[in-house]
């Protein structure tokens, strides 16, 4: 059995760092991720459920993996 892979809006809170998820972001920023994008995230207090008036405010995932130096 698969498990769901369905996306769900989150906000970024002041606790977080330059990137949350693999993604450049700043506070206040909304990500589509999934549970398990989200897990450790949700735990570590940097992102929290978006309401259903700040889902509507998606910032676009950059695809592109990080460039490492």
């Amino acid at each position: 059995m698969t498990p769901d892979l369905s996306k769900l809006s989150f906000v970024v809170t002041d606790a977080a760092g330059p990137k949350v998820a693999g993604r450049v972001v700043k506070p206040g920023d909304t990500l589509l991720l999934t549970e398990f994008e989200a897990r450790s995230e949700l735990l570590a207090g940097v992102i929290r459920p978006a309401t259903e008036t700040e889902a509507v405010a998606e910032v676009p995932a950059d695809d592109k993996p990080a460039r490492r130096r």
